[in-house]
């Protein structure tokens, strides 16, 4: 007996040490992985143009297209890890669907938009658009109230732009468009008193545009391949929310962002329907974006 009561004694010396440290652990253990989902509400201005030949002359805008509040909405999805105690990665997902927008398409005969030989108005309603990101963050900076990430990644984004009658009942033309490269980024977190969050981020890019074209309203060009689009360029991103803590677990995010993208001079490559083809200059592509969304943020 008096043994058994000496083990008891010796097992709950050993055990007590241990109790005070994972009462300890347990309640500031580090959550190491974030999920964040909401809608999202953009519009976006997006124009291109082609010149009347390779060299960018004769003339030097001989067709453009202006695509002007192009209204969508949809959703966001992004994943994120803590890959040791500085470093994040995140994964993201952005779907929209267009609900209104405007359409411009003018040809020209005389440098400088001179001489304009063909004039059309149409809407654009049904378009869609297809984002992803896969992104890494070191914190460079990590203090009490403030923490600076910098890092890189890639990203795709994919648009279908559609042309139609404006009641909507024909569609006039399909344009697929699509930008991706490597991105550089820096993001910003400052802890706000009572629960609240103040977050704000950039980053810049370096894509490669790839468009398809499909004129219908055209019957002079090939169906469905009227032209393509291939160019370089540079783009910039900034984004601005504020965050409140709902729980240990649980916050709520309102997010607003700005996107600026554009090309350079590239080729593009018409398709007519008697079967030749004619190069050209494309002389730029043009997109900016607003968006606005709130999102649920949840760590685990």
């Amino acid at each position: 007996m008096g043994q058994l009561i000496r083990i008891t004694v010796l097992l709950y010396g050993l055990l007590l040490p241990c109790k005070s440290v994972l009462c300890q652990i347990v309640p500031t253990q580090k959550k190491r992985w974030q999920l964040s989902v909401g809608p999202v509400l953009s519009a976006e201005n997006f124009r291109w143009s082609i010149a009347g030949n390779e060299q960018g002359r004769n003339p030097d805008i001989l067709s453009e297209l202006r695509l002007t509040a192009l209204k969508r909405a949809g959703i966001l999805l992004e994943g994120g890890c803590l890959l040791g105690s500085r470093f994040s990665l995140t994964a993201a997902f952005a779907g929209q669907y267009g609900f209104s927008g405007r359409v411009t398409d003018v040809d020209y005969a005389g440098n400088g938009r001179s001489i304009p030989v063909a004039f059309h108005q149409f809407g654009s309603r049904g378009d869609h658009t297809a984002g992803y990101r896969l992104q890494g963050l070191y914190q460079v900076i990590r203090q009490s109230t403030v923490t600076i990430t910098a890092g890189g990644g890639y990203f795709i984004s994919k648009t279908r732009y559609r042309t139609q009658e404006r009641s909507g009942a024909r569609t006039k033309g399909i344009y697929d468009a699509q930008w991706q490269g490597p991105l550089l980024a820096m993001e910003l977190r400052i802890q706000l008193p009572q629960n609240w969050m103040a977050l704000a981020g950039i980053s810049g890019q370096k894509h490669t545009y790839k468009a398809r074209g499909n004129w219908i309203h055209r019957t002079d060009f090939s169906h469905p391949l009227s032209f393509i689009h291939q160019a370089k360029g540079l783009g910039g991103n900034g984004w601005l929310a504020l965050q409140y803590q709902i729980g240990s677990r649980a916050c709520l995010q309102l997010r607003g962002s700005l996107q600026q993208w554009a090309t350079g001079n590239g080729k593009d490559l018409l398709f007519m329907a008697d079967g030749t083809q004619i190069p050209t200059r494309m002389n730029e592509s043009v997109k900016t974006q607003m968006e606005m969304g709130l999102r649920g943020v949840f760590n685990f």
